[in-house]
């Protein structure tokens, strides 16, 4: 091939390669890329009055695609201050959530609570083409209970993690003018949970800004008993972007009504939009 035709075609694949990459590079990242990303970690104080009692955290840790299924698997982690008298809360949660469009639904899940002498791990799988829930408890690695539950009405669920995700999705599709009554398989019971997004901002103050956060608020009823007695009526804030970070929450739980504040933030490209 003579050399000036070489030259020439060489030319003309490095154009192409860079308008592919262009194109690719230019393209918007989707609203949920922007809520299920890799690598976000969200860091909570939790405080009962003024009294701070422990932290939370959120990691979102893979994503993998088989075929048609895209799967995200995030954990969280619990944890009460040993300083704190007559609580000891040591919980570590792993959810693997389908996601589908707007929404994820629970595909997996485990939860592993540390005890003083004993450690418990509890399983779930949601089979939704044979219509089951299958569940495990292990004591000390030893199965205590296993069981297989089925599925009604074609139902999706939600696990005590993958909620929060889901919640954050929907806050983007609509935040007013819908009431979501969402399935959640939790302590080895079927329950829901109830919630509906504000109509229009608010503005949350956290020590991690020193300016009010654009928010929109989530209000609902929880029917499950969580975590320390976690229960009934809530109350979050997302930011109002299109990444959704919950930046606060208030819950009731045994001892009262508890507040989760953000405390620190890794993810790509976010800045707590400011309150106008």
């Amino acid at each position: 091939m003579p050399l000036n035709f070489q030259r020439v075609i060489n030319k003309k694949l490095k154009n192409i390669f860079l308008i592919f990459f262009i194109i690719v590079f230019s393209i918007p990242a989707l609203p949920q890329d922007k809520i299920l990303e890799v690598g976000e970690e969200l860091n909570y104080s939790v405080y009962y009055g003024f009294i701070k009692l422990g932290e939370v955290k959120f990691k979102v840790t893979g994503r993998n695609k088989e075929s048609k299924n895209d799967f995200i698997t995030a954990t969280a982690s619990i944890k009460s201050f040993d300083a704190i008298p007559m609580i000891n809360i040591n919980y570590i949660f792993e959810s693997i959530m389908l996601t589908d469009k707007n929404e994820v639904r629970s595909s997996k899940f485990t939860a592993t609570e540390f005890k003083e002498k004993s450690i418990t791990n509890i399983y779930y799988t949601f089979d939704y083409d044979d219509e089951v829930i299958k569940t495990r408890k292990e004591i000390d690695g030893l199965t205590d209970a296993e069981k297989t539950i089925s599925i009604e009405n074609n139902k999706k669920y939600q696990d005590g993690l993958s909620l929060l995700y889901n919640a954050r999705l929907q806050s983007k599709s609509d935040k007013s003018n819908q009431r979501y009554n969402v399935p959640v398989y939790i302590n080895e019971k079927e329950s829901s949970v109830r919630y509906s997004f504000s109509s229009k901002p608010e503005e949350v103050e956290i020590d991690l800004e020193d300016y009010g956060i654009k928010c929109v608020k989530v209000a609902g009823v929880a029917d499950f008993v969580g975590v320390f007695g976690l229960t009934g009526e809530f109350i979050g804030w997302f930011s109002d972007d299109d990444f959704r970070v919950p930046v606060k929450a208030k819950f009731n739980v045994t001892i009262g009504s508890i507040t989760l504040e953000l405390a620190s933030v890794k993810k790509k490209n976010w800045k707590a939009p400011a309150y106008k």
